[in-house]
C-alpha cells in the first residue's frame, strides 16, 4: 500500500543506492566464504558459528546493537510511538544500555567458559553449566526457535513494507526481493559474514538515520516554530491523552520496562557475541562504541511520535518512517534511508538466523538425532539448518500482521519468562541445579502462554500486565524452590564456571 506519491527521482535513487548496498553484502558473502573454505574441516562448525572466537570491537557492538534494535527500533518502534503517543515515545529509552549490560554484565564470565568449553552457541554454556543435562539443551533450542523464528520474520516483514511503499511493488516481490540476499550472506558466509555485513549496515544505518531525524526535527522547528507550539500542534490532532505518558495502565509499561531492559537479557542473538568476541580489550570497546550509538538510534524513534502532524490517518502504523522520508526529505536522500531501514532488518535476520541454526545442531541434531556425526556431516547440515529456519520465517512473513512491535514483545516476553532466571541465576549463584533450570524453563514458558493466549486471565491478576511478569515470578519461584530441593552442581561445574582454573579434562579438550 502506497500512501504518499513517489516521484522518479526517489524510485531512481533507490535503484542505485540500494543496488550498489546489496551488491556490497553479496561481496561480503562470498569473502567469508573464502575463509570458511580455507578452514580446516574440524573446525568449521566453529568458524560458521562464532568466527573462530575472532570478532574485534566494532563488529561485536554491531552484532548487540543492530541484532537486538532492528526494524522494532527503525520501523515498528516509530510506529508504536506514532500510534501511542507520549507513553511509548518516553518508554524506549530504556534499551540504550544493551551493550553494556550484556558484554559488561555477563560478557567477561560466559567469554571465559566459552573458550574453556569451546562452546559453538549459548545453549552449550547452559548445557556445561547444568552438569550436562540433555533437558536443559533440548528446552533452550526449542524455546529459542519458538519464539526467535516469528521475531525473525518481523524482520522480513518490516524490510519488504519499506520496499513495498519506495517501489510501489505488490509485496510478495518485495518480501522475495528483501530476504534472498540475507539468506544468502548467512549461508554462504557464517558468522564472519554476518559480522562484516553488519559493520557495513551500522555505519549505513547511522548515517541513514541521522538523516532522517535531522531532516523531520529541521521541518518540524521550520513548521511550528517550538518545542511548545509542536507540543500544542499534536494534542489538536491527536487529543490530550496522546501527550499523557502515563495514560496507560502502570503495570503494563513495567512489562515493558521489563521487556525492553532485563529482558534483553535472555535474548540468545544478543548473547551470541559474548562467546565470539576476540579480547576482553575488544569487549570493553564494543561497549564504548555501542551504547552511543543504540542511544542515538533509540531516541530516533521520536520521528513517529512527530509524524503524527503529516500523517495522522494511516492505515498501517509501521509505515510512519517510510512516508516521512518521502514526504520530508529531497528525493536522494529518502531513497538512501529507505536502504538503511531495510539494513537494519536484514542485520538482525542473519544474526537470528545464525543463532537458531547453531542451537539446532547442537542441541537437537548432535544430542538427540546424529551424536556421531562426523566433520563433513557438521558441515553439511550446518549450512542446510541455516537455509532451512532461514526459509521458514520467510514463509511466515506472507501473514503481514498490521504492527510489528507486537511481535517483537511477544518474542522477548516468551524468552525472558522462560529463560532469564536460569542464565542469571546459573552464571552467578552456583546454587543453581540442573532440576531448577527446567523446572524454571517450563513454569515460565506454560505461564506465559496461558496468559498471551488469554486461557488465564493473568492481566486481571496482575492490574493488567503483560504476561511475562508473572511469568518472570513463578519462574524465580521454581527455580529457587526447586534449587533447594535437589542435589547442588557437580565439583567440575562449579570448577568450570568459578574456578581460577578450568578442570583438567577441558584443559586436554581444548588442546586437542
Amino acid at each position: 500500500m502506497v500512501e504518499a506519491v513517489i516521484t522518479f527521482e526517489e524510485r531512481l535513487s533507490v535503484a542505485l543506492v540500494f543496488t550498489a548496498y546489496l551488491i556490497s553484502l553479496v561481496i561480503v558473502g562470498l569473502y567469508a566464504r573464502r575463509v570458511l573454505g580455507k578452514t580446516r574441516i574440524d573446525k568449521f562448525v566453529e568458524e560458521f558459528y562464532v568466527a573462530g572466537r575472532g570478532l574485534g570491537a566494532a563488529v561485536v557492538a554491531f552484532i548487540i546493537a543492530s541484532g537486538l534494535c532492528s526494524v522494532g527500533t527503525f520501523l515498528g518502534g516509530p510506529g508504536l510511538a506514532w500510534l501511542l503517543g507520549m507513553p511509548w515515545a518516553s518508554l524506549m529509552g530504556l534499551q540504550i544500555f544493551m551493550n553494556f549490560y550484556i558484554l559488561y554484565g555477563l560478557g567477561r564470565k560466559i567469554g571465559i567458559v566459552a573458550r574453556r568449553i569451546r562452546a559453538i552457541s549459548f545453549g552449550d554454556i547452559l548445557f556445561e553449566r547444568y552438569d550436562k543435562s540433555k533437558l536443559v539443551a533440548l528446552l533452550y533450542a526449542l524455546i529459542t526457535l519458538v519464539f526467535l523464528i516469528p521475531y525473525c520474520s518481523s524482520q522480513f516483514i518490516g524490510s519488504t513494507r519499506v520496499f513495498e511503499v519506495m517501489t510501489g511493488w505488490p509485496y510478495m516481490i518485495a518480501l522475495a526481493l528483501t530476504g534472498l540476499v540475507t539468506i544468502f550472506y548467512a549461508t554462504v558466509g557464517g558468522l564472519r559474514g554476518v559480522g562484516l555485513a553488519l559493520l557495513i549496515q551500522g555505519v549505513f544505518m547511522t548515517a541513514c538515520y541521522a538523516a532522517l531525524v535531522g531532516g523531520v526535527w529541521s521541518r518540524a522547528l521550520a513548521d511550528y516554530g517550538s518545542l511548545i507550539a509542536i507540543n500544542e500542534a499534536l494534542i489538536k490532532v491527536a487529543g490530550e491523552s496522546f501527550m499523557n505518558a502515563f495514560r496507560l495502565p502502570p503495570m503494563w509499561l513495567f512489562s515493558m520496562w521489563l521487556i525492553f531492559n532485563i529482558g534483553l537479557l535472555a535474548l540468545p542473538h544478543g548473547l551470541m557475541a559474548t562467546i565470539s568476541y576476540k579480547s576482553v580489550k575488544a569487549m570493553k570497546r564494543a561497549v564504548y562504541i555501542g551504547v552511543p550509538i543504540v542511544t542515538f538510534w533509540t531516541y530516533g524513534i521520536w520521528v513517529g511520535f512527530i509524524g503524527k502532524l503529516y500523517f495522522p490517518d494511516l492505515k498501517v502504523p509501521d509505515h510512519i518512517n517510510p512516508m516521512l522520508a518521502i514526504k520530508i526529505l529531497p528525493a536522494g536522500i529518502g531513497g538512501i534511508v529507505f536502504a538503511g531501514v531495510i539494513s537494519a532488518a536484514q542485520s538482525t535476520i542473519a544474526t537470528m538466523t545464525i543463532l537458531m541454526s547453531s542451537a539446532a545442531l547442537q542441541h537437537i541434531y548432535r544430542l538427540f538425532i546424529n551424536p556421531a556425526a562426523t566433520h563433513e556431516q557438521l558441515k553439511k547440515v550446518s549450512v542446510w539448518l541455516t537455509v532451512i529456519i532461514g526459509a521458514i520465517a520467510f514463509i511466515l512473513a506472507i501473514t503481514q500482521p498490521p504492527a510489528l512491535e507486537y511481535i517483537i514483545i511477544f518474542a522477548i516476553g516468551g524468552l525472558m519468562s522462560a529463560l532469564l532466571w536460569p542464565i542469571l541465576l546459573g552464571l552467578f549463584w552456583k546454587r543453581g541445579s540442573k532440576y531448577a533450570a527446567i523446572a524454571a524453563m517450563i513454569v515460565g514458558l506454560v505461564t506465559y502462554i496461558l496468559g498471551k493466549g488469554g486461557i488465564v486471565p493473568l492481566g486481571t491478576y496482575f492490574a493488567g500486565a503483560d504476561p511475562c511478569v508473572p511469568g518472570l515470578l513463578f519462574s524465580l519461584i521454581a527455580y529457587i524452590i526447586v534449587a533447594y530441593m535437589t542435589p547442588p552442581p557437580s565439583l567440575r561445574t562449579i570448577q568450570l564456571f568459578w574456578g581460577a582454573e578450568p578442570p583438567k579434562e577441558e584443559v586436554e579438550r581444548s588442546e586437542t
